[in-house]
């Protein structure tokens, strides 16, 4: 048995994000962001694992990647998002070039939200049901606004400041900035699935909700 020290769980938690980083980034781009939205849910998946101590780290993680996405193919059809993310692109970038910063802001704005509510049904697929509650997901988001808005200003600045180097940071080591979000998803999950009567006390992360006494 490998006696997990500190440096053993550094370089386990490299892995992790290196090779979760390739295939999650690797597969967006691949698929042109078809299947942009089942990775994210893969990747969630893995951070689920990870989160509840549940990732055998002596299993490939290719392996348990592609496993995982398969489980979230069901997420595909939440892609056309990607059609209207695509039109406010474009809508930034030609009132951008005419001037009409205003507008351009706008579309920034409806782009970073769209990204923001993309994750947050791959983090309602992880936490809360298989089956998807588009109303259930959008009320998920601001039951802890002050959490919602990191997700929301990090989508906006990677819109914002994408470049080649920032895809090459993000397939080397993208997947900490989408852990990172992906507890404060979690955590808002976790209140959402106990206002909704959904939380088993039992749970490990129970305690971040506070029940009411008696």
């Amino acid at each position: 048995m490998i006696r997990e020290t500190p440096i053993y769980r550094i370089l386990c938690a490299i892995h992790i994000v290196f090779f979760t980083s390739l295939l999650c980034f690797g597969t967006i781009c691949l698929s042109g962001t078809i299947l942009m939205v089942p990775a994210l849910g893969a990747s969630f998946l893995i951070g689920k694992d990870t989160l509840y101590r549940k990732l055998d780290i002596t299993d490939s993680i290719i392996k348990t990647y592609f496993k995982y996405l398969k489980a979230s193919m069901k997420l595909l059809k939440y892609s056309l998002l990607n059609i209207l993310i695509a039109l406010n692109i474009a809508g930034m970038i030609i009132t951008a070039s005419t001037g009409n910063f205003v507008y351009s802001c706008v579309c920034l704005a409806i782009v970073g939200f769209l990204l923001s509510f993309m994750l947050y049904i791959a983090g309602y697929h992880t936490f809360v049901s298989n089956q998807i509650n588009m109303a259930e997901v959008f009320l998920s988001m601001f039951i802890k606004l002050h959490l919602l808005l990191p997700v929301f200003i990090v989508m906006v600045l990677c819109v914002l400041f994408f470049s080649g180097t920032l895809l090459t940071v993000m397939f080397l080591s993208g997947t900490i900035i989408l852990f990172a979000l992906e507890v404060l998803i979690f955590i808002q999950m976790i209140h959402f699935k106990a206002k909704s009567g959904r939380l088993d006390k039992d749970d490990k992360f129970a305690y971040l909700v506070d029940y009411p006494s008696g």
